[in-house]
């Protein structure tokens, strides 16, 4: 009569240590990936105040003196590794083209750029100025 053993045989325990050491750094990687991308929205929140402050200081000068000149000549380095890039451009209110411009409507883009985010950080917003009714 065969006693009813229980447990594991040495052929099966290694196997099981086969099988472990090939997941275990499968694993890790996946695991290490993971948290990375965790700490990228802190680099978009910067981003976005960097694009927010860039957007505040355009927007808040009277509409003639936005110009492309004026304001966007030069990348603009925010420290940290952060720099902005805006454009002014004259547009056609109804197309959004910049093509047959009015001289009413400006659309203002701010782009931030920093090595650890996925993609630049794209604002953009469209300023006017009312023509005078008679």
């Amino acid at each position: 009569m065969r006693a009813n053993n229980k447990g594991f045989t040495l052929i099966e325990l290694i196997i099981f240590i086969i099988v472990g050491g090939i997941f275990l750094p499968v694993s890790m990687i996946a695991f290490t990936s993971v948290m990375n991308s965790y700490s990228r929205p802190d680099y978009y929140v910067k981003a976005k105040f960097f694009a927010e402050k860039r957007m505040a200081e355009i927007t808040n000068t009277p509409y003639d003196s936005i110009t492309q000149a004026s304001f966007c000549s030069t990348p603009t380095d925010e420290g940290d590794g952060y720099t902005t890039e805006c454009s002014v451009n004259t547009i056609n209110p109804i197309d959004l083209s910049t093509t047959s411009p009015s001289p009413y409507y400006k659309r203002i883009t701010v782009t931030v750029k920093y090595s650890g985010l996925l993609s630049d950080y794209v604002i953009k917003t469209i300023v006017t100025r009312r023509p005078n009714l008679p």
